[in-house]
């Protein structure tokens, strides 16, 4: 499967690969693509999409909606460019893009 588009890819912090939407690490309580803990806000959301893309610098995060199961948030660059768009789901804490 080949994915085209300017996705930031966040590194792999089991392994050192690079997946276009993150990593999930078995046991490990950092976050990311694979987090387990509930996100009860959209403060709670900035947080944890802001941890993920921490690699890359200068990301402004953006919520801008919320719905019943997810928070939906805008990843832009420092010229203001829609790196990607986002959601994580309230209950599991797991990041999807969706751009």
């Amino acid at each position: 499967m080949l994915v085209v588009g300017s996705h930031v890819r966040a590194e792999d912090e089991c392994s050192g690969n690079q997946y276009p939407h993150g990593s999930y690490c078995e046991g490990e309580s950092r976050g990311g693509y694979g987090e387990k803990n509930a996100v009860r806000s959209s403060a709670e959301a900035r947080k944890v999409i802001a941890n993920y893309f921490s690699s890359v610098r200068g990301v402004k995060i953006t919520i801008i909606e919320e719905k019943e199961w997810f928070f939906k948030a805008e990843v832009r660059d420092r010229q203001n460019k829609l790196i990607d768009i986002v959601i994580i789901d309230k209950r599991s804490g797991r990041i999807r893009s969706i751009y």
